[in-house]
Parts: C-alpha cells; structure tokens; sequence
C-alpha cells in the first residue's frame, strides 16, 4: 500500500525472502550440517540403534529451531513441523544429561536416551499438529522399531503434555481466548469441520483421488532421489557452493510466486499495479500466502466458487509439488509434512469445485427440462463439500510421498476434528501408500537407505533372505580380546583398528565369556591405574574394580581418544594385565551357522540388537553379524544401487522378489562401496547405540576379507552425505 511502483514491491519481496533463506543456508552450510531437511529420517536412524554424530547436540537444535523460522519466513514451500520433531528429540535427549550419579538405572545408558529421543520426537509432533495419539502412532510406525508399555506410556505423557502447553498458548494469541479456556473452543491446526456428509459413491472418487496422489508422490520422490544423488556429486554439503544453491533456488521461487499472480491480473486488464493480498482472490492467494493458513483456507472456504480460477488453481498445485521437490534437499532447515498436505488439499479441492460446478449445471438442466414438460422431479443430495475432498487430497499426497498409513490418519483425524471422517481418510491414505510402494520408496527411507547408505533396517526381511544362510553373510574373521590381556596388545590393538566392540573370550579357548564396547576399554585404560585394576601376574585373583559410575557416567560416548591414552599409561602400566570379564556384556543373544539369514534379520530388528554372535554347536565362536552384513542393496561405483555380492545360490524356486531387491545369479564381480560410504563404515570417532545395554562389536567381512568397522560415519563422512532429509 505504500508504494506506487510494483518493481519496487517486487525488489522488497525478494530482498526479504533472499535475507532470511541466507540466515538460514549459513546456520546449515557454515554451522551444523545435521540442521538441514527435516531431521525425521536421521532421528528414525537413530531409534532403529544408529548413532550418528552430533545429531541430538545443542548446536544442531539451535541451528535446526532458528533457522526453520527463517526458512518458512522465506516463501520457501516448506513446513515446519518435520524440524519441530527433530528438535523435541533433541530436547529428549538433553534430559539424559540431567543424570543422577547414584541412579540404579542411569539416564545415559543408550536404551535410555533412545526412549527419551522417542519421546521427545513424539512431542514434537504434538506442539506441531496438537495431536497426542497421532503422535505416538507417529513414533511407533516411523521412529522406534521395538516398543514396551512402559515406552508408549512415556510417548503418551509427553505428547498430552506438549498438547496441553500448546493448547494454552495458542488459544490466547490466536483467538483472544482466555489463558485458561480449553475444549472445543480452542482452535485446532486446520480448523474444525462444522458438518461432514458424503454419499457413499463418492468413495469411489475419493480412491481414485487415492491412486492419483500414490502416483504423483512415486514421481515426487523418484524425482528427489535425481536431485540429491546430483547435489551429492556436483554441490557437497556445505561451503560456498551450497550456499550459492540456496540464494539461487530461493531467487527463482520467490520470483516465480510474485510474478505469477501478477501476470494474471495483467491478463484480466488490472495492468502492471502493485498487488494488495486483501483484494486479491482466494486462488490468488495461495500464491502469495501458502502455509497452514492456506490448508485451512481450502478445508472450510464456504464462499460459492471461492476458487474457481481452475487453471491457476491447478497450476499452483504442479508449481508447489514441484518445488517442495526442489526444496526438500536444499541446504536451509525444511519440513515436508505442510507442503505436501497443501498440494494435495489444491488437487482435491479442484477435484471438488468440479464435481459442484458439474451437479450444478446437471441440477439446473434438469430442472429447466422439467419446467418446460411440466413434470416434477425429485432432488437429489450433490457432491460433499469441497473442503472435504481437500481434506481427502491433502492426507493422499502426504502418504504417497512419505508412506505414512495409521499415524498420518490419526494426526489429520485429531487436526480437523473429525473423527466421523476416519473411515475415507484411512482408505485414501492406505490406497496411495500401496499405490506409492509399487514404484518407489518413501522419501525417508529413500534417503536413509539409497543415499546416504546407512544399514536401517526395514520393518521386515526380504524375501530372498530365507535363501541365505547366516554362514553365507556373517564375518568369519573376528578381532577378539582374551579375558585377562596385556595393557598393551589392548593399545595395540584399539590403535590397529577402527572398530567399535571386540568379543571377549575364555583364556585359550573360543568359548565367549562376553562382549565390551570400545568406549568401556578407553576408560578402563584412563581410569584403571587410578583404582588399581590393573595386575602384574595374569593367573592372580580377581583385585580392584573400577566403580560403575566412573564408566557410565557422564556418557559412555566420551572418552579420551588413544592419543591420550597412549601418553597417560606408564610403561610398567603397559606390562601388566586386566581382567575384562567383570566388565563385558554377558547377556547377548548368538545363532547357529546353519540357520537362515531371515531369522537373523528379524532378531536384529525384534530385539533391538546391534550385532550377533555365530556360535557352533560346540558353543565356540565361528563368527559375528553386524546390521551392515544384513543389508542387501549397496552402491557401485556409478552410483547405481546393485545386489551386494554374495555366494552363488541355486537356481530361483520361486520366492517372489521386491521391487527393490534384484536378484543376484553369481555372475556378477564383487562390488565394493565408494569412498564416502567406505569411510563412513570404517570412522573411529562415532559408534552405533548400544542395544539392549549389550556393547557394540565389530567384525570382518566375508570369506577372509580385511576387517571392515561397524562404526558410525564421522561429521565429515556424514556431510558428505547428508543432502536431504
């Protein structure tokens, strides 16, 4: 309204939009990497047992919750409730450092900090959509792949708590209510549904409506996976270059969404004035405006022929899909969950003004026919509201894309207030996720499992897997500690290798007496002279101890690197020995070699393990599997997603295959993961989470290959492959 000129509105757009996505490309390309995308595929890694480093710091949530603000502010199409989990899982972890050092059962422990992160996540998604059994559906079905009563009351607390809080502060600031009003008067993320009817042939619509978002979203990510395997090669993860990308692809978006709306009024002989949001139409908008406000907008408009400009109506559909695919990736903080429910609210509530502009010129037809015979007809009840079939288009594009079935339709349920609904939102949502599996994965396990390579585990074996033997995948070559060694071959060996457990077995036998985590080792090296654990006859009895509490506390994840150890330990210390046996995990599960690789995956996966010991029948160890050795996809060195290379099988019998697994028939070369993945496999510096408070060990590669680390990718091997998400 102040300006005469609409080239100066436009030069003040685009200077704010490119202002704030720059505040937000430096917190993620100069200061936290971790900080891009949503987070929900990293925080599901982690609570499937993968520790990656730096994830859940204090530095991530401060780079993650401020510059989310200045994405959205942006105009970028991106949401902001995929940061918000993110951050409530940092939070939850952060709670782990609030630790009692006399605790029966410390905080730290890593089947603690995972609960917590779990509930922390699920708060996220209650602050977000104010959905408290959405949330904890959420955290069951993408987060957590092993759930106890215990764990779901503590999801169920913490989601009502964050409901409650927003509930309180929401009300006040949106609607004047007062501080303490709660109830149906309080507001919900996208509005209340005052009446819902639908005639029961419309289900057929809604399916329909279904398999197109199933199909659009299999594109959608198709597409996603081109554009991150191109940033992964030409652009990296941080640095000038993807900062570069940020300004550029902001520029363009914020361009395009002024001008648009701009050219059509020029069209309708308005001419090249600057534009005014309140006089504009209600597609017009959308344009300009997008966002929550813009979902609830096409939900419960009941204005006749709100948007009935069809052509740029569907056009901001294309645009918006199209672009949240260009966004998702890019190197600010972005969310997925709002722009993907805006598409598909724009694609169903096209799909509704059609159906109301076609019933109403049948209805008047009709009616004119029956005026000129004379005769009388009888009223028929039209198509349900628009609105509704937004709602139905919005919860289909969502679980085409992100393969989300029961939480998502809890979350839309609790979010709109109608629960009388559920049945066609559970439909459409289930129909465009079996529609979506037909071609692709979900975005998030697309990027967790073919970009970024990391061993996550599905919710279920493949099929082929009944066919392998655990002796065909396990590693036969395992570097192992005696129970009393000398302080030294201990430095030698952690200094030798990058892996993260060793099994610890009998004096001069095989028989396992348990497995220790490398972290535990540093420790008793740092700390053993102090409490005087360590002896100078191997055969003497049992000394000292070192307390509980000087190991699992603060966190087991810090300990002095062997750099220090090598200059605190006194060379009479390197000559004595430690008993290990009072310090490792004796309580771990082992397989026998013969049995099938399928019921190996499904211990993994059920019990929350790490690893697995492979014992024979004699109860000597032949060898271990790790989460890598169960994983059958890897990437060559074209970047192209192949069968790993296994021992040749006999002929297929019939066992159907998945679409993403490709039969192997011998004939290929041995294949070997590229740099990147490589070292991210083979880093010292981070470590898978302990399960089940069993120690981490690492193991060979098959058939004598040389030793490979089942350790964590370090900062600089995850930002090497850290482009979305």
């Amino acid at each position: 309204r102040s300006t005469d000129s609409i080239g100066a509105q436009y030069l003040a757009d685009i200077g704010f939009c490119l202002c704030s996505a720059a505040i937000a490309g430096i917190l993620v390309c100069f200061v936290e990497v971790l900080a891009a995308g949503s987070g929900i595929p990293e925080i599901k890694c982690f609570l499937n047992g993968i520790h990656l480093p730096k994830l859940v710091s204090p530095k991530t949530l401060f780079a993650k919750a401020v510059g989310i603000v200045f994405s959205v502010v942006a105009g970028l199409p991106c949401g902001k409730e995929g940061p918000m989990i993110h951050s409530g899982a940092i939070v939850g972890a952060m709670a782990t450092f609030f630790n009692l050092e006399r605790r029966l059962r410390p905080l730290n422990l890593d089947v603690e900090a995972r609960d917590f992160v779990a509930a922390g996540a699920a708060a996220g998604v209650s602050a977000a959509f104010g959905a408290p059994i959405g949330a904890v559906l959420f955290a069951v079905e993408e987060g957590a792949s092993h759930m106890t009563p215990r764990i779901l009351t503590q999801l169920f607390v913490s989601s009502s708590v964050a409901t409650l809080v927003t509930r309180l502060t929401l009300g006040p600031i949106i609607s004047n209510h007062p501080w303490t009003l709660l109830g149906t008067g309080v507001p919900v993320s996208f509005g209340r549904f005052t009446e819902v009817s639908y005639n029961i042939v419309e289900m057929f619509i809604f399916a329909l409506i279904g398999i197109l978002c199933g199909l659009l979203g299999a594109l959608f990510n198709h597409m996603n996976g081109l554009l991150s395997r191109w940033r992964k090669r030409r652009i990296g993860p941080t640095g000038c270059k993807r900062f570069l990308e940020v300004l550029c692809v902001t520029f363009i978006i914020a361009s395009l969404k002024f001008w648009v709306p701009a050219v059509f009024l020029a069209i309708k002989g308005q001419g090249w004035q600057p534009m005014i949001f309140d006089e504009l139409s209600e597609t017009q908008q959308l344009w300009l405006e997008g966002g929550q406000k813009s979902i609830r907008d096409l939900f419960h408009n009941d204005v006749d022929k709100a948007f009935d400009e069809y052509g740029l109506l569907i056009l901001f559909a294309l645009f918006n899909l199209m672009t949240t695919c260009w966004t998702f990736g890019l190197g600010v903080p972005a969310g997925l969950f709002v722009p993907s429910l805006l598409s598909g609210a724009v694609i169903g509530r096209f799909v509704g003004e059609v159906l109301h502009l076609l019933h109403s010129q049948t209805t008047t037809s009709t009616t004119t026919v029956a005026m000129a015979t004379g005769t009388a007809t009888l009223a028929v009840g039209g198509p349900a509201h628009p609105g509704i079939y937004a709602l139905v288009g919005a919860c289909a594009m969502l679980a085409g894309v992100g393969r989300i079935t029961i939480s998502l339709a809890m979350i839309l349920t609790e979010a709109t207030g109608t629960g009388i609904f559920g049945l066609p939102i559970f439909m459409v949502v289930v129909i465009a996720t079996w529609v979506g599996d037909v071609f692709t994965r979900g975005i998030y396990d697309l990027h967790i499992i073919e970009l970024k390579q990391i061993p996550l585990l599905e919710q279920s074996p493949a099929d082929v897997m009944v066919r392998y033997a655990v002796k065909d995948i396990m590693a036969s070559e395992v570097v192992c500690l005696q129970a009393v060694e000398k302080v030294q071959r201990i430095v030698d060996i952690l200094g030798s290798c990058h892996h993260n457990g060793f099994p610890v077995l009998e004096n001069g036998t095989k028989k396992m007496e348990g497995l220790i985590e490398r972290g535990f080792l540093h420790l008793l090296l740092a700390r053993g002279h102090y409490y005087g654990m360590f002896q100078d006859d191997p055969d003497a009895p049992l000394g000292s101890l070192v307390p509980f509490e000087a190991i699992a506390w603060p966190n087991i994840h810090s300990y002095p690197d062997l750099k220090t150890l090598r200059k605190k330990l006194s060379a009479p210390d390197r000559q004595k020995y430690m008993d290990l046996r009072p310090y490792a995990s004796c309580n771990g599960y082992s397989i026998l070699p013969q049995a099938s690789m399928a019921s190996a995956f499904m211990l993994f996966r059920q019990m929350g393990l790490r690893h697995l010991p492979v014992v024979d029948s004699d109860g000597d160890l032949c060898g271990i599997i790790t989460r890598k050795d169960l994983i059958l996809m890897e990437e060559d060195e074209h970047g192209e997603m192949v069968q790993r290379s296994q021992p040749k099988l006999s002929p297929d019998t019939g066992w159907s295959l998945r679409k993403s697994e490709m039969y192997y028939d011998g004939s290929a070369s041995e294949l070997v993961l590229d740099s990147a993945a490589a070292s991210a496999l083979d880093s010292e510096d981070t470590e898978l989470s302990e399960e089940l408070s069993m120690p981490a060990v690492v193991v060979e590669p098959n058939d004598g290959a040389p030793q490979s680390s089942d350790s964590d990718a370090t900062d600089k091997d995850f930002e090497v492959q850290s482009h979305g998400g």
